[in-house]
């Protein structure tokens, strides 16, 4: 358990640098929002402090499986792991996050696609369930998915609920020509009284949401060679962010950037392990 845990520390310290590139791709049309991590009686922390931020950070694990014809059903969690500012990180002084408390959600989707998946083959999100998370203590595990399992969160104690979504009004997702897999939706947003503790304001606040998320074949398998006609997707770990009150849905062609520059991080990775 202990060597999971740490697998996960690694693959959000990754995600994080990724992370930072789409942030800059998206910064200026993402608006500002505060937070305050030491709001609700201090139950995720007493040491941190407010600040802005414009998007979320966070790597993401998920399995698709295919259920009839061309439509295909997604369960997974998305392990946020900071915050940033015009694509410049927000201090875990401030945030505390991944220090006192962990910040994560799990997920389920349904697709649609323009085939069997795919290399190129494109699917559009027909539904959508999201709940976003404090974990207290930062002491929760995380499974990554597996072609034969979902992946899994085993929380440690009582989480607190911050906010949800239960509409997708629209997005993309599939399997890239670079080998990995990418998706993008925007959603509602729904706070919970904790949650608008949390996010501080703009009161109101916003009540839209959009995320994006990538990864390179390094984080991907399928049932079938080379994912031409999957079944099965499992994707242990696609790098993303998610932003407030845009309606925003960059080209597969951008996201692969993101893509390229999580094939360095893990090449560096290598050698440094060499």
């Amino acid at each position: 358990m202990q060597a999971l845990t740490q697998r996960i520390r690694v693959l959000a310290a990754q995600a994080l640098v990724a992370a930072g590139a789409l942030a800059a791709f998206d910064a200026a049309a993402a608006p500002v929002f505060t937070v305050n991590p030491n709001a609700n009686g201090g139950v995720l922390t007493n040491n941190g402090g407010s600040f802005e931020a414009t998007a979320i950070n966070g790597f993401s694990s998920n399995r698709i499986v295919n259920t009839t014809g061309t439509n295909y059903t997604a369960n997974g969690y998305i392990v946020f792991n900071g915050f940033s500012l015009n694509s410049v990180p927000v201090s875990t002084a401030l945030s505390r996050v991944n220090l006192d408390y962990g910040l994560y959600a799990t997920f389920s989707q349904t697709f649609n696609c323009s085939g069997i998946l795919a290399p190129g083959v494109k699917c559009q999100p027909t539904s959508l369930t999201l709940d976003l998370y404090g974990d207290p203590g930062n002491d929760n595990t995380y499974q990554v998915a597996s072609v034969g399992a979902d992946p899994t969160v085993t929380k440690a104690g009582a989480q607190v609920l911050l906010a949800s979504a239960n509409v997708v009004y629209e997005g993309e997702g599939g399997l890239s020509e670079q080998g990995g897999a990418y998706q993008n939706v925007n959603m509602n947003w729904l706070m919970t009284a904790e949650g608008k503790n949390y996010f501080a304001a703009p009161i109101p606040f916003y009540s839209a949401s959009f995320a994006a998320f990538n990864n390179t074949s390094q984080g991907l398998s399928c049932d079938v060679a080379n994912c031409v006609g999957a079944k099965i997707v499992a994707i242990t770990s696609e790098a993303g962010i998610l932003d407030f009150n845009g309606k925003r849905v960059p080209e597969p062609g951008a996201l692969a950037l993101l893509g390229i520059g999580l094939m360095g991080l893990i090449a560096a990775r290598r050698k440094s392990l060499i």
